[in-house]
């Protein structure tokens, strides 16, 4: 494994090949390719869902909101909520890093 979320994503149950596909997928609607921090970023900016592990993303392009696991990638209910915890996590981390805080 050539890094830490890659071992991570693997002890949670996502297999090696699949870690890239995570961080990048396409829109089951208009078939956009973005990553789940960026629709956190962007699409779902000022919701307060985004950072508290909601289990959908919305899609940059056509402002779709979808379940995570409607993804080839994320089959189940645990894995759902281990990838809506990771990318919440990021995003908290990213919003205090410029003095930002959130309402957990």
């Amino acid at each position: 494994m050539p890094d830490a979320f890659a071992r991570m994503m693997k002890d949670s149950g996502f297999a090696y090949e699949t870690t890239a596909s995570i961080r990048k997928f396409k829109c089951p609607y208009c078939q956009f390719e973005f990553s789940l921090v960026y629709a956190r970023t962007f699409a779902c900016q000022g919701c307060s869902e985004a950072v508290m592990g909601c289990p959908k993303v919305r899609c940059a392009k056509c402002d779709t909101e979808f379940y995570m696991n409607e993804t080839p990638y994320i089959n189940t209910k645990e894995q759902q909520k281990f990838m809506a915890d990771h990318i919440a996590n990021i995003v908290d981390d990213y919003r205090k890093s410029y003095g930002f805080s959130n309402t957990k």
